[in-house]
């Protein structure tokens, strides 16, 4: 074999190789970008593929940055991933924008990275309605972690038959869900009621309000929250106040009952004296609390109420005051407790005075209508005497 011809052969590979295996100085996008919607009320599916440029190169690192957010929002979230999929709740009621590009770390040289330009991909949900047909101010309470009632007002701009109904969805089911139990007022859906087992706290609980007319269609509204923001405790219970000799007043409390943990709760303690004015005294962790040095003339009152604390949820609704305790001043007891006997024993009196009246006047009565009877049956026998007298004469004229 001509050496000429091994050496141009050697060489090529060598070339092959170099051009190969050589620095990347530009990459592409990513390739068949697709945003899927599993009908979960808000999360979507984003896939794609890799490049077909980095196809039989040796990489020593390709990861993907993603940019989404609503088509006219500002806040964008920004996720890289060496995955070829990511997973994201979305506000539906809008547009959505994703935007993509591929970051590579060639043979992990000089530790320098490459980025392609972007590729932009856009979802639409589905729009059927004029948007003033959507519900409105949907407001859902917890109501001590047992159950949960959500309520809406309808649409500004619907037809008399709309009827809505509600969809919702958490990552424990494996689809959506329609509300089993519907608040209704005058035969129309206006809330949804949710038992116990359908509350789960730390996830997106994603809700669907849509509607159903046969004059128009009806715009569905999005909604997406976490149940322990929504929590609105029991009142606090078993409310109990002492006072010590050196004047102190000490107030325990119970927290309330239910699945609430009582790390999570905070109080809030409102106090009226004299004026009857409530003052808010303290946000309190603990269940127990002492009043230094309160002037209890005439009497001393308090109240409480309780909410989920920044420990165990973002956001909470406090819930309603408890049952008012007072303490009364022992002077004050005792000048009242002597005009309850004052009052008491003017009220045995007249009480007395009337028996008496009422067996005078029955006695007097009784007089009257016995001498009435006395002297009508003298006056008969009288009557009946002289007409007996008048008989006896008739009688002997007539001998």
């Amino acid at each position: 074999m001509d050496l000429n011809i091994v050496a141009a052969f050697f060489l090529a590979l060598i070339l092959q190789s170099r051009l190969t295996s050589g620095v990347l100085t530009t990459v592409d996008p990513p390739t068949d970008v697709q945003i899927i919607d599993p009908g979960h009320l808000g999360p979507l599916h984003i896939h794609w593929k890799p490049p077909l440029s980095l196809a039989g190169r040796m990489i020593c690192m390709v990861r993907y940055m993603l940019l989404y957010c609503n088509v006219d929002s500002t806040n964008c979230k920004h996720v890289v991933t060496g995955q070829l999929k990511h997973t994201d709740g979305f506000n539906l009621n809008k547009g959505i924008i994703v935007k993509i590009q591929t970051l590579v770390k060639e043979q992990c040289e000089n530790g320098s990275e490459i980025h392609s330009k972007w590729v932009e991909k856009e979802y639409w949900p589905h729009k059927e309605g004029h948007v003033d047909s959507k519900v409105k101010n949907l407001q859902c309470v917890v109501y001590n972690m047992q159950y949960m009632d959500c309520l809406w007002e309808n649409g500004s701009n619907v037809p008399h038959d709309i009827n809505y109904r509600l969809h919702y969805w958490h990552h424990k089911l494996d689809q959506a869900m329609e509300c089993k139990t519907y608040l209704k007022s005058e035969g129309h859906n206006i809330g949804c009621h949710f038992n116990e087992d359908s509350l789960i706290e730390f996830t997106d609980f994603n809700i669907c309000i849509n509607g159903s007319s046969g004059a128009r269609s009806v715009r569905p509204a999005y909604y997406v929250f976490q149940l322990q923001d929504l929590v609105k405790p029991a009142a606090p219970y078993k409310i109990n106040m002492t006072t010590s000799k050196n004047g102190s007043i000490y107030l325990q409390w119970e927290p309330p009952a239910g699945k609430i943990k009582p790390h999570c709760l905070d109080y809030e303690i409102h106090s009226s004296g004299k004026d009857s004015i409530w003052k808010s005294e303290k946000k309190l962790e603990e269940s127990t609390y002492t009043f230094l040095h309160v002037n209890v003339k005439p009497k001393f009152c308090v109240r409480l109420r309780a909410t989920v604390n920044k420990f165990c949820a973002e956001n909470s609704f406090w819930s309603d005051w408890s049952p008012t305790q007072c303490l009364q001043d022992s002077s004050a007891e005792k000048e009242n407790d002597s005009i309850k006997f004052t009052l008491l024993r003017e009220l045995i009196l007249l009480t007395s005075l009337a028996l008496i009246t009422l067996v005078l006047l029955v006695s007097i009565l009784g007089c009257w209508i016995r001498r009435k009877r006395s002297f009508a049956k003298k006056k008969f026998n009288v009557l009946l005497t002289e007409k007996t007298k008048s008989i006896k004469e008739r009688k002997c004229i007539n001998c």
